[in-house]
């Protein structure tokens, strides 16, 4: 024991000698090849007079600055991005180098870049931005087709004191990709629907029991094809079942529905089908799906919503009244703002807007205006109602 504890003192020691050695100003740390700075000045000179300093970028980079308050982009919202949208896109957005004086002002970083005739806003300095110049014709003047009401200018005037908060990300926007509107008009979706031709003539007039049928029989025809047999009652009334209320039929009805020969059995059994509260359990599981229903927000932090059902039962109870479909529309956007007899009715259109409110969220994040924008994104009416993708 002793020679050990001997041998590691003398270890610690050769240690400690090495350690001294290199962290002496004449060790061998001593001899690393000194860095020198980017901007530092030549050998031999001092920086001072007569010296030039690097310059500061003239911009301010956007992860440098401090994200801007809910107040200020709420104001940019709502007082300035519609005016910017009305009256100066025409001229000033898509690309810098064919905008009118290589200024656009559509993106955050174009505004604050500026263009021929440099920076155009003065964060918390109106007085030395030159866009509240130009708004007020004290030089140049904005926009060209006549001067802004003096309350808008003002409120330009308060955006830029609060230090021009603008939420805008992302790259300029193409001003080559203009909508031909006497093309658009030409989509299918927006032409007017045809008249219905004429009931086509069959071979086999047996067949058809609508003129419907008779439509799909003459294609047949003319591919010189002949339609599938008809399904036996047993299995007739499954398929009838399972579509209508997503359930097997019982022995019971599957005897009756085969005992039935009357000439209005089937549509005895769609009837009924049809009157179940099943059915609006399973065609509302459709909708449910269109609209992202779910009883909680998902994704990193799984909340549940408590009062999800109710919307999930509005959905249900609007298939099985056969609820028109424009004001089951209408009820899902603004019930909220539909005149009602009494509060248990606008209760209820209350509930149907919870079209607009589930779905899954991002609940862990920490950053409110992305919050926001999902929330908008996910609402997704142009998907639901007019399957379109914006």
């Amino acid at each position: 024991m002793a020679f050990a504890r001997s041998a590691l003192l003398a270890l610690l020691g050769v240690l400690l000698t090495v350690l001294m050695t290199v962290l002496s100003p004449g060790g061998t740390a001593s001899a690393q090849p000194k860095v020198t700075p980017k901007n530092a000045p030549p050998p031999g000179k001092k920086s001072g007079a007569g010296q030039t300093a690097p310059k500061a970028p003239l911009i301010t980079p956007r992860s440098t600055e401090p994200r801007p308050s809910k107040e200020g982009i709420d104001f940019f919202e709502k007082k300035i991005r519609p005016v910017l949208v009305h009256n100066c896109y025409k001229c000033h957005s898509g690309d810098p180098a064919k905008a009118k004086a290589h200024f656009v002002l559509d993106t955050y970083d174009g505004l604050r870049k500026g263009g021929d005739s440099g920076e155009v806003v003065a964060p918390r300095h109106p007085e030395k931005s030159l866009l509240i110049e130009a708004l007020k014709y004290e030089g140049y003047e904005m926009p060209p087709e006549g001067q802004l009401p003096d309350e808008v200018i003002a409120d330009f005037e308060k955006w830029v004191e609060m230090g021009v908060p603008d939420p805008r990300i992302g790259k300029a926007a193409n001003s080559k990709n203009k909508v031909d509107i006497a093309e658009a008009k030409r989509y299918w979706a927006f032409q007017t629907p045809k008249a219905a031709t004429p009931v086509p003539k069959v071979h086999d007039s047996s067949w058809p029991q609508s003129d419907i049928d008779r439509f799909i029989l003459a294609r047949l025809e003319h591919e010189h094809l002949k339609p599938a047999r008809a399904a036996d009652p047993v299995t007739l009334i499954r398929r009838v079942k399972f579509d209508l209320v997503g359930l097997p039929p019982t022995p019971q009805e599957i005897d009756e529905f085969v005992a039935d020969k009357s000439t209005d059995a089937l549509a005895t059994v769609v009837d009924r089908l049809l009157a179940s509260p099943q059915f609006g359990e399973r065609w509302g599981r459709h909708w449910l799906d269109v609209v992202r229903y779910g009883e909680s927000t998902g994704k990193e932090r799984n909340v549940p919503y408590r009062y999800a059902w109710r919307y999930r039962d509005y959905v249900i109870d609007a298939f099985n009244t056969d609820k028109p479909y424009d004001k089951f529309i209408v009820e899902q956007l603004a019930g909220d703002l539909l005149i009602v007899q009494n509060r248990a009715e606008h209760n209820k259109l209350v509930i149907a807007t919870g079209f607009l409110a589930i779905g899954p969220k991002a609940v862990n994040t920490n950053n409110p205006e992305q919050f926001k924008v999902d929330v908008i994104d996910d609402q997704n009416v142009d998907g639901v109602f007019l399957r379109f993708e914006v």
